[in-house]
């Protein structure tokens, strides 16, 4: 495995069981809607999203709960994407991966609006159930070893010093992470902020339940031949921003 040189180690304090979500302290900051949001975008939510919606006072109260209850049925994998933003990536997944259920949080009502659209256009919904909420009111609900992986892609940097507690890459969400994953199962992040990619990669890598994939640099830079291009992918390569890969696994 590469290394590189701000990978620095951690001094991990004790392990922090696993919270009840009734119990736990949402880590959503900011506001859930900016501008006014259209009387179509009102219609949508009002009515796909609960054909879609996962009970969140079920979330919120009981722990142990198995993707396939959530779903209804049983599904070959079941994925997790938290802050899916407008849904590109996660509405390109569920058509081409019609057998797999994915499981998604997104907080902001433009973003939740914008992925029901586009999943209204062809119906194509029976595997996604998702949460306007904060993810990690999932994660914690779920039951153990059961996610074939997760993505956490391109989250909120909060780029004050004080607010760095706030990043949902940390050592008491990787706790949670390692806990209902699969044995091999990846945990997938990106970003644009250098900042933020040092951050999720030095917690990450210093985590004892994940490895860190790469063989080289460029794999930090180099997407898979099968990733999703997404618009804001394609708007920060345009303003000449790098976006980084990093792919962890969790340790068997």
């Amino acid at each position: 495995m590469t290394t590189y040189p701000w990978v620095t180690p951690l001094s991990r304090k004790h392990h922090i069981p696993r919270q009840n979500s009734a119990n736990y302290e949402r880590s959503f900051f900011g506001r859930r809607q900016g501008r006014s949001t259209s009387p179509l975008r009102i219609g949508i939510l009002d009515d796909l999203l609960p054909k879609i919606e996962l009970p969140e006072e079920k979330l919120l109260l009981e722990q142990n709960i198995s993707p396939e209850e959530l779903f209804g049925r049983p599904y070959s994998k079941y994925w997790l994407e938290i802050g899916f933003g407008y849904g590109e990536h996660m509405a390109t997944l569920l058509r081409n991966n019609p057998d797999t259920g994915y499981l998604g949080a997104e907080p902001f009502i433009g973003g939740m609006s914008a992925f029901l659209m586009n999943l209204q256009e062809d119906e194509a919904h029976d595997n996604v159930r998702a949460l306007m909420d904060d993810g990690m009111i999932i994660a914690r609900s779920i039951k153990p070893n059961s996610l074939d992986g997760i993505y956490v892609l391109n989250p909120d940097p909060w780029h004050k010093k004080r607010h760095h507690k706030r990043r949902i890459i940390n050592q008491v969400n990787l706790d949670v992470f390692a806990d209902i994953l699969k044995p091999g199962a990846p945990l997938v992040l990106t970003t644009d902020v250098e900042n933020l990619a040092e951050w999720m990669c030095t917690q990450a890598s210093n985590h004892p339940a994940f490895k860190w994939t790469a063989n080289s640099k460029d794999d930090f830079y180099t997407p898979p031949k099968d990733w999703i291009t997404t618009r804001y992918e394609e708007k920060g390569a345009k303003g000449a921003k790098k976006m980084v890969y990093m792919f962890f696994e969790r340790k068997e």
